[in-house]
């Protein structure tokens, strides 16, 4: 009888040259409120920036997950990305991104988004696992528990830190 082992999924690395952006959105309904987490790193698994915001007013998840692909798209403009990858593990985002349609409430927001695409030259969103986006979705937890706006370039937030060596660490036994 042959065993069957299922690899862990988690973090892929970007072919060399591209970066990689891990976007997620995070939503509380009894607040009406969320949180979005980006995390831009080099195909070495090195952070080159990362950020986390906190946003009133949101309707629902779809919502969040469009404002998180949304700051992806910024803080890559912010430091001067031009080709890199967008990793989100929400088939709404990647559906959207691709139609060119949304009739959801997040619409105005993907609109601005296939603004900002326009701006870069070698750019392609896929879709990922959680597993492959968890420290996106720690960043917009962290988010909502702060409510507040961080930002950074090179270096990371100390409590982030273990969680970006844990990705690269499993990347490189798989």
């Amino acid at each position: 009888m042959r065993k069957t082992v299922r690899q862990r999924e988690g973090w892929k690395k970007p072919p060399t040259g591209k970066l990689l952006t891990n976007v997620d959105g995070s939503f509380r309904e009894q607040c009406g409120d969320g949180g979005t987490g980006v995390v831009i790193r080099d195909s070495d698994g090195s952070i080159i920036a990362g950020s986390y915001t906190y946003r009133e007013h949101v309707v629902d998840a779809p919502m969040a997950e469009a404002m998180a692909l949304k700051e992806g798209l910024l803080l890559a403009q912010h430091i001067g990305c031009n080709g890199f990858i967008v990793h989100s593990d929400c088939m709404e985002v990647m559906d959207t991104m691709k139609s060119g349609i949304s009739s959801t409430v997040g619409a105005p927001i993907f609109d601005e988004c296939f603004q900002l695409w326009q701006n870069f030259e070698a750019i392609s969103l896929e879709k990922c696992d959680r597993e492959a986006n968890k420290v996106a979705h720690e960043l917009a937890k962290v988010a909502l528990s702060a409510k507040e706006i961080c930002i950074w370039v090179d270096e990371p937030p100390d409590f982030i830190v273990e969680s970006l060596v844990n990705d690269v660490i499993l990347f490189d036994n798989q």
